[in-house]
């Protein structure tokens, strides 16, 4: 989707995490993890790296013993987003969708965005890496991702 969404926009995308913070997994979590597992909740903002525009509001929990370590490391240490992550080391996922907000008209957390953003679309799913989940997502695309696709169309 990263790849996607930089063409559609014209700007490479970095990842403004808003928070990063450990997390104890409970017993139903969406990571098939046993209760108490270590975990990763990550909030970020994809935005243009350019503009700063912001294109789409994320919320990440992963469970990092199950990256390689180098992986681990770069999702700590820089703005690149999860999807460049990947890519960036090789590691192949699978796509499945969680029960959750899809569609639009879906919200964020309003206590993490401060004010209600013009949500287009939102998505939950989980990324599968070598049979295990490893990331549960929930996304929710801005306004501002039609107005790329306006400008490109008209463009």
């Amino acid at each position: 989707m990263t790849d996607f969404l930089e063409m559609l926009t014209g700007e490479r995308l970095v990842a403004d995490v808003v928070r990063q913070s450990p997390v104890v997994l409970g017993p139903d979590n969406q990571l098939e993890a046993t209760a108490g597992h270590a975990a990763t909740h990550r909030i970020a903002v994809l935005k243009g790296a350019t503009t700063d525009r912001p294109y789409v509001y994320a919320e990440t929990t992963f469970v990092g013993d199950r990256l390689p370590e180098p992986a681990r490391g770069q999702l700590e240490g820089t703005a690149d987003p999860i999807g460049r992550v990947l890519v960036a080391h090789g590691l192949h996922s699978g796509r499945e969708p969680l029960a959750g907000s899809q569609g639009a008209g879906a919200h964020p957390p309003s206590t993490v965005t401060g004010s209600e953003p013009d949500i287009v679309w939102a998505r939950a799913y989980r990324l599968i890496i070598g049979g295990q989940p490893v990331f549960a997502i929930h996304e929710w695309f801005l306004r501002s991702v039609l107005d790329a696709f306006d400008h490109q169309v008209r463009g």
